[in-house]
């Protein structure tokens, strides 16, 4: 076992005082929701807008759909919205204006009949995303984590509220609570989906408590204890460095902390609590107030405003900052560990954070290079998938922060398929890109190519500058593997395309912008769409060097050599060492 992590089950620094309002066997406690005046107001401050978006004839709230995703059918228009309405109605019960609880109960109410019911079916417990596509006519894959997020709600709901809810809806709730715990309990999520083995364990446990479902009682308590082993032999959570999941995983370890007593349990809680802040202290940098990476899922690559606001909060105020939001739940109050605040008021720079993220074999490692003008990282192995931020720059201040990402775009949207591969030292980055052929399109495994084909328009490498308008800082070589470099703010960029090959495609370099990002790119191919096939693709690989530092530091760039041999390419650069393989690989592994 990791020994920071050995001390960390060691400290407990939490201790939450409230008056309980009820108890089972000194296991679980909940109390009315009681907001401050000021929560109050931030509360119906951010319900302005949803009440715009409620219908009053199906008793939901409306959402616009303007994109694809995974498990939706529509990917366009006004949709009504099963979390969203959920949500809603928790709001409008927590802020306590009397004129709105009637709306909170019919659209309770009306939700819960959009669960599936039907205890002999497959999604039993489960809810679908819109009223618009019930299951019986869904077309695409059912998000069977539906049953933990709105499960979690209706928990909300019956703890905070359990004197005002109308008895026959009363009933409908602890139904609907019991489907989705046991639809939670079959699925037995393993411990490496971090968010929803959390959230999962948090609904069985009160739910079973609640109602007195004593195998879910067993149940519930066994999966607390795998997931704690499993995070402690692992190092973290498997969703490694988040920005997204681990402050999702941070608020539902702090609901837990709320609402679950039994001492051997809470231990375990606040343990994981514990290296859930630390993996963000150690990873804050604090000159451009950005969280350094490898990222292995981020939905945005800069930070938003609302991290701001928990940053604010854990800290009592320590921590300040321009720009910043409240939660979204005012109920969840996050505490940064004492010994963790160094991190966040005087950190030490520059220095080396190295974490191993995937402890078996082949393992993944992240590297983190921190300086008071920039921060740098890079996952040793890992994909371009749209979440993934396996390659990351950061620099600029608080108010402007800036970034360059690595990107591998089919037709301007990021391929799943192309993997990546890196060592790093400090400033210093040697980098390879290669493919899968049994990987995903648009999503790591939901949309898997057949037999490793695909259609394409347009193939090309992207190098994203975030916060960048002006393009004609930018420098683009006069042939493919020509080393390049640019200047700015006082800082240089060195890159090198050592290596570029797609079949007998010709590539070339081009430069743009849109005004607020910039890019450079290697294009692959631009033309008619096309068929390509992975498994027929004799050569398929690229690599580059990346250098960053101050502009009047002396530097000296170095060509990378590779050889090829026995289909890997061997690159040395820099005292640093990659393996690529040059065809398009079939691995077990999706880097999932």
């Amino acid at each position: 076992m990791n020994s920071r992590y050995f001390i960390l089950t060691m400290v407990l620094f939490l201790n939450f005082s409230c008056s309980q309002t009820s108890s089972r066997n000194g296991q679980i406690q909940y109390n009315k929701v009681q907001l401050s005046p000021a929560e109050i107001k931030i509360l119906s401050e951010s319900l302005e807008s949803m009440h715009e978006r409620y219908d009053p004839k199906e008793k939901m709230l409306t959402q616009i759909i303007t994109g694809w995703h995974l498990a939706q059918d529509v990917e366009e228009g006004i949709v009504h919205s099963v979390r969203a309405s959920f949500n809603y109605a928790v709001a409008l019960l927590d802020v306590g204006d009397e004129q709105y609880t009637q709306r909170a109960f019919d659209i309770i109410e009306k939700t819960i009949t959009l669960q599936d019911q039907d205890t002999t079916s497959k999604s039993s417990g489960v809810w679908p995303y819109y009223l618009e596509e019930p299951f019986a006519t869904k077309k695409s894959k059912i998000d069977y984590n539906w049953a933990d997020f709105n499960a979690v709600s209706l928990l909300d709901v019956w703890m905070g509220h359990q004197e005002r809810i109308p008895e026959n809806l009363k009933n409908k709730i602890k139904k609907s609570l019991i489907l989705a715990a046991k639809s939670i309990q079959k699925r037995n999520v393993g411990p490496g989906y971090t968010n929803i083995a959390i959230m999962g364990t948090y609904v069985t446990y009160m739910v079973s408590h609640l109602f007195d479902i004593s195998e879910m009682k067993e149940y519930a308590h066994n999966r607390l204890q795998i997931f704690y082993d499993y995070t402690l032999k692992k190092g973290g959570f498997t969703e490694y460095n988040s920005p997204t999941y681990t402050i999702v995983a941070l608020d539902e370890l702090n609901r837990m902390q709320r609402h679950i007593i039994h001492s051997k349990s809470k231990q375990m809680i606040d343990s994981l609590y514990s290296i859930g802040w630390e993996m963000i202290a150690r990873h804050y940098h604090q000159p451009t107030g950005q969280w350094s990476g490898p990222h292995s899922r981020s939905y945005s690559t800069l930070i938003s405003p609302s991290f701001y606001g928990i940053l604010n909060e854990a800290s009592n105020g320590k921590l300040k900052f321009p720009a910043q939001e409240m939660h979204r739940d005012v109920k969840i109050k996050h505490k940064i560990p004492d010994f963790l605040m160094c991190y966040f008021l005087s950190p030490e720079y520059p220095r080396t954070e190295l974490d191993t993220f995937e402890i078996n074999e082949p393992k993944t490692i992240g590297t983190s290079y921190l300086t008071e003008m920039f921060a740098l990282s890079t996952a040793n192995r890992s994909s371009l998938w749209i979440q993934r931020r396996p390659f990351l720059v950061y620099w600029g201040n608080i108010n402007k922060p800036k970034y360059i990402q690595v990107r591998f775009l089919k037709d301007n949207y990021d391929f799943s398929s192309a993997t990546f591969f890196s060592q790093q030292k400090e400033n210093k980055v040697l980098a390879g890109i290669n493919f899968n052929s049994n990987g995903g399109d648009r999503h790591i495994t939901g949309d898997r190519l057949k037999d490793g084909k695909f259609m394409a328009k347009d193939l090309r490498l992207r190098f994203e500058l975030g916060n960048v308008s002006n393009t004609s800082e930018l420098m683009i070589p006069n042939s493919v593997t020509e080393p390049f470099c640019f200047n700015l703010d006082q800082i240089r960029f060195n890159f090198q395309l050592y290596y570029a090959e797609f079949e007998d495609l010709d590539g070339h370099w081009e430069k743009g912008g849109d005004g607020n990002t910039s890019w450079i790119d290697f294009i692959f191919y631009s033309g008619v769409v096309t068929e390509f096939d992975l498994t027929k693709i004799s050569s398929a690989v690229s690599g580059f060097t990346f250098t960053i530092d101050k502009v009047n530091q002396k530097q000296v760039v170095e060509k990378a050599d590779f050889v090829e041999k026995e289909g890997i390419m061997k690159v040395m650069w820099n005292g640093m060492k990659l393996e690529i393989p040059i065809k398009p690989q079939t691995p077990e592994n999706i880097f999932i």
